[in-house]
């Protein structure tokens, strides 16, 4: 049984420096395969293989099943390619950067197979900063982000593992997670998980001009 490693958290948290910083790190990790319905992102900066569809052909895809999980998020369509993971599983491990519903979903599907991790930001500053930095868009959609964000921070605790991914120390988080994941990936005793005993970063609400 091939060990998955889930990376979870808000948007702008880092979620895919961070995986790619740990596909370089063990190199028997393999990336999900994604299609999804959003634009491409003008810089190649995914972590993960992705198939950019028209929403008629993802409606196909799901209806017919192809997805292990999918989700709507801010508009757009994601969903994790069935028949491409389980061949990823069948040789090695694999690392899945999501959100919460896919990783919600994805704990149900795999169960004790999964380890799940999710990002912090170093304080709500930060947060804020890097979803406006994700590219233009109107105050009416920063707002979604910014609630979608603390909905997600609200769960922190669902997970396994929480690591604060602070800003301009990408090595200390790798270096973290390296130490819980390793010994999975080498099939030797998984580390007890941190999430029970780390209690930072309270969730935070709208201030008023952020509303």
């Amino acid at each position: 049984m091939r060990p998955v490693i889930i990376i979870c958290g808000p948007a702008g948290v880092g979620k895919t420096t961070v995986a790619k910083a740990l596909l370089k790190t063990f190199p028997s990790l393999r990336a999900s395969v994604t299609f999804t319905t959003r634009q491409p992102r003008r810089k190649s900066t995914e972590d993960k293989k992705m198939y950019y569809v028209s929403v008629p052909e993802f409606l196909r895809r799901r209806d017919q099943g192809e997805f292990l999980e999918w989700a709507l998020v801010h508009g757009d369509y994601y969903g994790t390619h069935k028949v491409e993971i389980q061949r990823i599983l069948k040789n090695h491990p694999i690392i899945f950067n999501i959100d919460v519903q896919g990783a919600e979903q994805l704990k149900k599907i795999f169960g004790k197979q999964c380890t799940t991790i999710f990002l912090l930001p170093q304080n709500h500053e930060q947060m804020v900063d890097h979803i406006k930095n994700r590219g233009e868009m109107t105050q009416g959609s920063f707002r979604a982000r910014l609630k979608s964000a603390e909905i997600e921070l609200a769960k922190k605790n669902h997970f396994d593992h929480q690591i604060i991914n602070a800003e301009s120390k990408l090595s200390q988080t790798i270096d973290k997670i390296a130490k819980i994941i390793k010994p999975i990936l080498l099939n030797k005793r998984q580390p007890k998980p941190t999430a029970k005993r780390l209690n930072v970063w309270p969730a935070k609400t709208l201030t008023k001009n952020q509303k």
